[in-house]
């Protein structure tokens, strides 16, 4: 841009005259604008969320007005953090700093809050809360929803193990994390006592229940003298089943024969429902169900199976006195009472079938039968070496 004076003098020269050139810059108008963003939505119920502004042209000194549901909130700051419940609506106003703008002050994207509320969490023990040092590994189970974690003194991939625990009460507790990182935990105690020793021949007690056992001492191996008797009555035409309770069946379904003829499990029941041969299944802490090595360790003491019946039975001279007892076939029939009885091995056959060896009145041997697991057999338990 310039300029041409003509000047109304008189006697000049140089007129007209031009001027100097002034070169001009026209700035174009910059946009003011703003973006916000949360650091997690969804978001676990009572938990913090943090907003970040992100500024466009917004200057050397930007001012920020954050707003929830309509409402101001927050501080002249490019972060705002509370806790929202579900729904809300959250934006920010931005007033820029700079000169030369439009869309000043300029109101963010919003963003709608969805809550997922925190899971609910139980632990009911399925396995036993009482046990000693000395005991096997327990599996932990119970933790609802499944697919959660546990944790403890003691604890290792799922298992409780007493003797890394220690004596004392160990808590152990059950977390569990959805899909939108919500987590919450369940906690119950096991009571872990210090190992007390007896000696074999000698009559102890399962510290879970108050029941006395005799025990005997064969070759290298000590026996229960008598079958275990653990858990809560319930109708032999009922299955047992995987659901936090111990079960047995009584013959005839009556609590009296319990004492004259012992109690009968099937097989998934009393090796609480793993298929690992030697757990403690639900033998008392420090002993454990039999497997089909250890059963033949014990007849090997009279030369086979084919006279090891004459010793162990209750008219035997063993000490082992087993009863003939009589078994639940398929939930459907008591048999064989006063006759013959079978005991579980540990040792599964197949997926639906446990090794059991049985005993009758008349024969000195001992059958091996790969029976159904859903029959109910009697159990004998094996100190742990």
């Amino acid at each position: 841009m310039y300029c041409v004076l003509a000047s109304s003098e008189q006697c000049t020269t140089n007129n007209p005259a031009t001027s100097n050139t002034v070169f001009l810059v026209v700035n174009p108008l910059l946009t003011v604008g703003v973006n916000i963003s949360a650091s997690i939505n969804p978001v676990c119920e009572g938990l913090p969320v943090t907003f970040t502004a992100l500024p466009i042209n917004g200057g050397a000194n930007p001012m920020y007005q954050w707003k929830v549901n309509a409402g101001n909130a927050g501080m002249n700051n490019a972060v705002f953090t509370y806790t929202p419940v579900n729904g809300d609506s959250v934006k920010c106003m931005l007033t820029s700093s700079e000169s030369c703008i439009s869309n000043n002050p300029a109101s963010s994207n919003k963003v709608i809050m969805t809550i997922v509320e925190t899971p609910e969490v139980t632990f009911t023990p399925c396995f036993d809360t009482i046990t000693t040092t000395n005991a096997k590994p327990i599996r932990l189970k119970g933790g609802i929803p499944l697919g959660g974690t546990y944790s403890g003194a003691g604890v290792s991939n799922g298992y409780f193990y007493p003797p890394l625990a220690g004596a004392g009460t160990k808590t152990i507790t059950y977390s569990y994390t959805n899909a939108a990182l919500c987590e919450a935990n369940a906690s119950l105690s096991i009571i872990n006592y210090q190992l007390s020793i007896i000696n074999c021949g000698q009559p102890f007690t399962d510290i879970r229940d108050g029941t006395n056992y005799p025990t005997v001492q064969i070759g290298s191996q000590c026996w229960m003298a008598a079958n275990l008797s653990y858990g809560s009555l319930i109708s032999g035409s009922q299955s047992q089943r995987d659901n936090c309770l111990t079960e047995k069946y009584c013959y005839n379904d009556t609590p009296a024969p319990c004492a004259l003829r012992p109690v009968l499990y099937q097989w998934d029941e009393v090796m609480q429902y793993d298929d690992t041969p030697g757990l403690q299944g639900l033998c008392p802490p420090g002993w454990h169900i039999p497997t089909e090595v250890e059963w033949n360790i014990l007849f090997s003491n009279w030369t086979n199976q084919g006279f090891a019946g004459a010793a162990l039975k209750y008219s035997g001279y063993s000490g082992f006195n087993a009863l003939l007892s009589g078994v639940n076939h398929l939930n459907r029939q008591w048999s064989f009472g006063d006759f013959a009885t079978f005991f579980w091995s540990s040792t599964p056959y197949g997926p639906n079938k446990a090794w059991s060896h049985g005993m009758n009145d008349y024969d000195p041997s001992v059958s091996s039968y790969p029976s159904a697991r859903t029959n109910a057999f009697s159990v004998r338990c094996l100190r742990d070496l």
